[in-house]
């Protein structure tokens, strides 16, 4: 195992544990009654906090619970990094921070908005293909990922994603059916926004790909891109400046939120004529 494996292990057990204490502190709860309601004891609680031992999946989703976090801890548990390729770890990390994303989509819906059959369908066309355990690993975080939605206080996320992503069936038209009109309900939830770029607005901005920009609690900013194979986290000034005028850009020229909620709607009946 490598160092910086090993760092990351290290990072990911103190980041949970530092958690974990701020939540129970928050909820005016001793540790002994955190362990009691977790059905573990106060000494591995103890140690958990103290990122000394390991927690596992079940204590995660059963503190969540008790401390009614939203599924911050799930989120956290350091278990579920290990189905992130390395390469995105960092990401995940940047992303449970930011106070607002801005992410612009070409080819398919963004994953924080899929539904489990989407996500499956887009796992499974991977090549080299993926065994079905690492498929499924893959798609249980993927969801996990999605309980950022669920916070007291999420992120304000604001969305551009090309026609292409609508245009583009997934699997059956009924998973397409069922994506879209989870888009819909995404688009009116008071912290999203949501804008569709239609090809008829020709080239733009942004025609060599996706990519985020993140703004951070502590004023800071960065951006996160993706090649075929891998992924880099941005944090040089000037090439997150570029990332934030680029978005502004397509944001721009793109269909206003209500013209976008419209626009979907007319692709999810097109999906639905089919299977009339």
């Amino acid at each position: 195992m490598s160092h910086d494996v090993r760092m990351a292990e290290r990072a990911a057990l103190v980041q949970f544990g530092s958690e974990l204490h701020r939540l129970r502190r928050t909820s005016d709860m001793s540790q002994r009654e955190l362990a009691k309601a977790t059905l573990v004891s106060h000494q591995m609680l103890g140690a958990i906090e103290r990122a000394e031992r390991s927690p596992r999946k079940e204590f995660a989703e059963k503190a969540d619970q008790v401390l009614g976090a939203n599924g911050t801890l799930a989120r956290l548990w350091p278990g579920a990094r290990d189905a992130y390729p390395h390469w995105f770890k960092k990401f995940i990390d940047v992303e449970a921070e930011a106070e607002a994303i801005y992410d612009f989509q070409v080819q398919a819906v963004p994953g924080l908005f899929q539904t489990k059959d989407y996500a499956r369908a887009v796992l499974g066309a991977g090549w080299p293909p993926k065994t079905e355990e690492e498929n499924s690993r893959l798609l249980a975080v993927r969801l996990e990922r999605q309980t950022l939605l669920q916070r007291n206080h999420p992120p304000l996320l604001w969305v551009v994603i090309d026609e292409g992503v609508l245009r583009r069936p997934v699997g059956s038209a009924e998973i397409m059916i069922e994506q879209l009109g989870r888009l819909l309900e995404i688009a009116a939830m008071p912290f999203i926004r949501l804008q569709v770029l239609p090809f008829a607005k020709g080239v733009h901005a942004a025609m060599d790909g996706a990519f985020k920009v993140l703004d951070m609690s502590n004023g800071e900013s960065a951006a996160y891109a993706e090649v075929p194979g891998t992924g880099r986290v941005i944090t040089d000034g000037n090439e997150v400046s570029q990332c934030a005028l680029r978005f502004g850009a397509l944001r721009s020229v793109a269909l206003s939120p209500d013209e976008s909620g419209e626009f979907i709607r007319q692709y999810k009946g097109k999906y639905e004529d089919e299977i009339h």
